[in-house]
């Protein structure tokens, strides 16, 4: 099981997207489901409690490993998505969970209000790495499959930011395995029209951090993925050079 962290503005357009052809509502928490319409209605008039906050709209996806499908039924994921939201800290709060059938592999959309039932704003603070330490712990609990990471991503479906995101991934990830050191791999991603940028500390030449740059769109190393840190990089490239040696 791996999570997916989205956060909106409009919960009007989030709900009429999640409750698309092939959806199925799993649990709803504090909402009327008679329609779209009125879950939005529910959530907005939530959300009045802390007007002032202006992304409210909490989004996650919940995708499971096709390898999991045997393991899955309606009962097994609202239980793995109640303990996953526990331990990120979102409780006490209006929350619809919509099951999908629109692929291959089993996935949930689970929207919530960040304005809580007593007016205050669930925090999101250190979301990704909550996130990421939340799944792993519930793979271990329930026997799921844990992720491969983006090697299985259909990149046929990508668009925009996670287009460009992945197409970095994949060209860097090459240039790791075809090179020896830092020079070798910046050349051969600027070919393939990736930039590299290295954060130094101030006032010395100390590398910091890195980020890559394809089609004048900028990300973070890290959030390309976690292996395309400046330190996990440098990791593998010295282990390539010792290797040869």
């Amino acid at each position: 099981m791996i999570a997916k962290i989205i956060e909106g503005k409009s919960f009007g357009g989030c709900v009429g997207y999640v409750l698309k052809k092939d959806s199925e509502i799993i649990l709803a928490n504090g909402l009327r489901t008679d329609s779209a319409k009125t879950i939005a209605q529910d959530f907005n008039f939530q959300r009045m409690l802390n007007p002032r906050l202006g992304r409210a709209v909490g989004h996650i996806i919940l995708s499971w490993n096709t390898n999991d499908k045997n393991m899955l039924n309606n009962d097994i994921m609202v239980s793995s998505a109640k303990r996953y939201l526990s331990k990120m800290g979102i409780k006490d709060t209006q929350c619809l969970m919509v099951r999908h059938h629109d692929r291959k592999h089993d996935h949930i959309h689970i929207i919530y209000n960040r304005v809580n039932d007593y007016g205050k704003t669930i925090s999101n603070s250190n979301g990704r790495y909550k996130s990421f330490k939340a799944c792993k712990e519930l793979n271990a609990m329930y026997g799921f499959k844990q992720s491969e990471g983006k090697t299985n991503v259909n990149r046929g479906r990508l668009k925009g930011n996670d287009r460009t995101r992945y197409q970095i991934y994949d060209t860097v990830k090459a240039g790791i395995r075809h090179s020896k050191n830092w020079a070798e791999l910046e050349n051969y991603i600027r070919y393939r029209g990736v930039e590299i940028q290295f954060k130094y500390r101030s006032g010395t030449d100390e590398i910091q951090g890195i980020s890559f740059s394809k089609n004048g769109q900028v990300f973070q190393g890290s959030a390309v993925d976690r292996s395309l840190s400046f330190g996990q990089i440098d990791k593998a490239l010295n282990g390539i050079d010792n290797a040869q040696e």
